[in-house]
């Protein structure tokens, strides 16, 4: 069973790279596109993580950079890094290395933004941040959006490469998925009584997926909303175990590996298999959220679906989307907007093969330190994962050996301690 608790004061643990910040504005001339108009963060941090179990106890300086344009003739550019310092650094039970958790330096953005309003084009290209489904972490690649549809919104993703950027990690851009890239098709589609309809197709060098998210949004009272959503995905995979699979570019990692081949070792190595994922959402006044959810994963599993992202409302989803694995789930938000967020929430994972139970508390803060020139940030969280699962992965040497459902990032069974503080000019 994994439970997940979260508290947490803003959207990022440092400005990783968004979609585009859209904090530039549109520019008359060029000289106003890269000075007036533009928009740069400079800070410098200290991140302390202690950790007890399969995790790395850090201490480390991380320093980043990003710089925006403003918008002109709907075009505008970025470009960003995030340099990792390590201070102090003990293994404990994990076998990993700092740079394993952890890239000393990342251009983690680097990218064009193009809108058309006329035709309802909004074009992406480069490093970017990624918002798509099953793509949410930091991708390199393109993403185009068609608005010119009456109730209608056509979207395309390509991902050349994807890097998850936090204050926890930063890791490079891997692209174990496919050596030829990955592509998500997807569409909106605006119904009466607002009804949204949400169909698409994943492409990946190791499976495809084809799905559809439904959305009913309704309100309550003036300052109650509700929205209840149902998504349904179909999942057909190539790879077969042991490493019978083509590698993308990307030297593949052994939790990588490791989830690849879990079906085909537990016995339930199907080509297809099926997520349903259900959930409830009241909205009070922009200020809480609150949210019910259960997902479940048929017994062929899906173990690969979410290796560039996902949109549950938590960050530890080890063994989720595994073979016949059972999560219910629920989160909460309450925010003002630059200057807290918290968020809470719980999340239990059920499987044949054991359970995981989990758990995360988070809060940050943001304030100003000089006018509205210099920014501070702190930060202080509580994360634990206790994994008790068993897949079977036999050896030559060993037909009866077992391994748990594996997180791709990090370890699989620890309790952490975080804390962060940051200055921003």
């Amino acid at each position: 069973m994994a439970i997940y608790c979260m508290v947490s004061c803003s959207t990022f643990a440092f400005s990783a790279t968004p979609h585009s910040y859209n904090q530039s504005t549109e520019a008359q001339n060029l000289v106003d596109a890269f000075w007036k108009n533009g928009y740069h963060d400079l800070s410098a941090s200290l991140f302390y993580q202690q950790a007890f179990g399969d995790e790395l106890t850090i201490l480390d300086g991380t320093f980043l950079g990003y710089y925006e344009t403003g918008r002109l003739k709907g075009l505008k550019a970025g470009i960003g890094f995030v340099l990792a310092a390590p201070i102090l650094t003990i293994q404990n039970a994990s076998h990993e290395r700092y740079e394993d958790a952890k890239q000393i330096f990342l251009l983690d953005s680097a990218y064009i933004d193009y809108i058309d309003n006329r035709y309802g084009i909004h074009f992406t290209a480069g490093r970017y941040r990624s918002n798509a489904e099953w793509n949410t972490f930091n991708s390199q690649g393109f993403a185009i959006t068609y608005d010119g549809i009456k109730y209608t919104s056509l979207h395309a993703t390509a991902s050349y490469g994807s890097a998850m950027v936090s204050n926890e990690y930063v890791t490079p851009f891997r692209s174990e998925l496919s050596s030829f890239g990955t592509y998500l098709l997807h569409a909106k589609i605006k119904l009466p009584h607002h009804i949204y309809l949400e169909p698409y197709a994943y492409v990946t060098g190791f499976f495809s997926a084809f799905g559809v998210k439904t959305q009913v949004g309704y309100h309550v009272t003036r300052d109650l909303e509700m929205k209840t959503k149902l998504h349904i995905v179909a999942y057909n995979k190539y790879y077969k175990a042991p490493h019978t699979y083509v590698i993308g570019n990307t030297a593949p990692s052994h939790n990588f590996e490791s989830a690849a081949d879990a079906s085909s070792n537990a016995g339930t190595a199907r080509d297809l298999s099926a997520i349903a994922w259900a959930e409830q959402e009241m909205i009070w006044n922009q200020f809480l959220k609150v949210k019910f959810g259960l997902i479940g994963v048929s017994t062929s599993g899906a173990e690969l679906i979410d290796y560039y992202g996902h949109k549950a409302p938590f960050k530890y989803n080890v063994g989720m989307f595994w073979g016949g694995a059972i999560t219910p789930y629920a989160a909460m938000s309450i925010g003002m907007k630059h200057l807290f967020k918290v968020e809470a929430g719980v999340r239990g994972t059920f499987s044949e093969f054991g359970n995981i139970f989990s758990f995360e508390a988070k809060g940050e803060y943001e304030f100003s330190l000089w006018k509205h020139y210099v920014r501070g940030k702190i930060g202080l969280s509580f994360v634990g994962v206790y994994n008790n699962t068993a897949y079977p992965s036999p050896t030559s040497t060993n037909p009866l050996n077992t391994i748990p459902a594996v997180n791709f990032y990090g370890g699989n069974n620890y309790t952490l301690i975080r804390g962060f503080i940051r200055v921003s000019v």
